[in-house]
């Protein structure tokens, strides 16, 4: 199996998750169709720390499952905040070339997730 191949199983694994649920769906699929643009302009510890601090539990959730996809590339099986707890803490004290690194694999599992949200959770743009 490819990396692509490993990110994009491991996204719709998690997105799929939200696809009965209405309003879960939207709100979810509207979260992970802006994390793209919000990792390139504000940088990874900063688009983490503002996904985290959302109040809307579909905002909050979409961030757990994606730092949970990261840590499963990275062989870690955590879930939930807990799995954001650990990604975030190792995101934050990364070494430059790491923390690069780890936001390019970061920006190719954010494009899975818009791709998903908008074919398996049929949310468009401009939808909120």
């Amino acid at each position: 199996m490819t990396r692509e191949q490993e990110r994009a199983s491991y996204v719709l694994e998690e997105v799929q998750k939200y696809e009965k649920n209405e309003k879960l769906r939207k709100d979810y699929g509207s979260m992970a169709l802006r994390f793209p643009a919000l990792l390139r302009s504000a940088g990874l510890v900063q688009a983490l720390a503002f996904g985290e601090s959302r109040s809307n539990k579909a905002h909050k959730q979409f961030v757990y499952d994606f730092t949970a996809v990261l840590g499963k590339l990275e062989g870690k099986r955590l879930e939930g905040e807990q799995a954001f707890r650990d990604y975030f803490g190792r995101v934050r004290e990364a070494e430059l070339p790491e923390y690069l690194r780890m936001t390019r694999e970061a920006l190719a599992v954010a494009d899975w997730f818009k791709r998903f949200a908008q074919s398996v959770l049929k949310v468009e743009p401009g939808e909120d």
